[in-house]
């Protein structure tokens, strides 16, 4: 009998581990999207990164990698993704994408079109967002994390409460600059604008030979600002 109820323990237990190891993967989604209709794109990420870059076709081309993420203890169970979707959806001609899933990591990589859009928008909780794809208005509110954008045209509008961003544009792109951070260090290149750094915190603030306003804050975090 106690070969038997170790047998069934055993038994158990591979069950439990095999479940565990499919549970524990990674997937991949990929969508092709026509952008001939859309005029703005809305990303919204939990956990994770977020890198938008330009394309060279017609089309959005947005893929997202999913990974369970243990939320509590080592040997607790983790969530199986292998049937999770990326959400797809439009408001007008907005696009919205997401996925709505708890306790996963979300890795996504999204190629704009040669189309210019009229704004990206990328609202994340944790991670990393880097913008290299222009549009006539970039924005980004993340909670914990860095940012970095780097586009040679468009208003650009970043906002964070823990981490860094770094704005990187043209300077004849570059309208009225305004920067601020609470706890850490402002910086501003490419423009003998006005840098007032504070012991804990600074304020950074000019005006290019464009256009298009740059405004950033950053809660606790460094903040820098590039013309090229």
């Amino acid at each position: 009998m106690r070969r038997i109820a170790l047998l069934s323990a055993l038994t158990a237990l591979s069950l439990t581990l095999t479940h565990s190891a499919v549970a524990a993967g990674e997937v991949t989604r990929t969508r092709t999207l026509s952008a001939a209709d859309l005029s703005g794109l809305v990303v919204t990420a939990q956990v994770g990164d977020v890198r938008i870059e330009q394309g060279d076709g017609e089309a959005i081309v947005a893929q997202v990698t999913l990974k369970p993420k243990r939320t509590t203890g080592v040997f607790s169970s983790l969530p199986d993704v292998s049937a999770l979707e990326m959400s797809v959806t439009t408001r007008g001609d907005q696009l919205r994408l997401e996925v709505d899933a708890k306790n996963i990591e979300e890795r996504w990589l999204i190629r704009m079109p040669r189309k210019l859009l009229s704004a990206i928008e990328v609202k994340a909780g944790v991670g990393g967002v880097t913008v290299s794809a222009p549009a006539r208005r970039i924005e980004v509110d993340l909670g914990v994390g860095d940012a970095t954008i780097d586009v040679p045209s468009g208003a650009i509008s970043v906002q964070i409460g823990t981490g860094d961003a770094t704005v990187r544009t043209s300077l004849a792109n570059a309208g009225r600059i305004d920067g601020k951070t609470g706890v850490g260090s402002v910086s501003l290149s490419g423009l003998e604008g006005t840098v007032n750094s504070r012991a804990v915190g600074g304020s950074v603030s000019g005006k290019g030979r464009g256009q298009e306003p740059i405004d950033a804050r950053v809660g606790v975090g460094n903040l820098s600002i590039s013309l090229r």
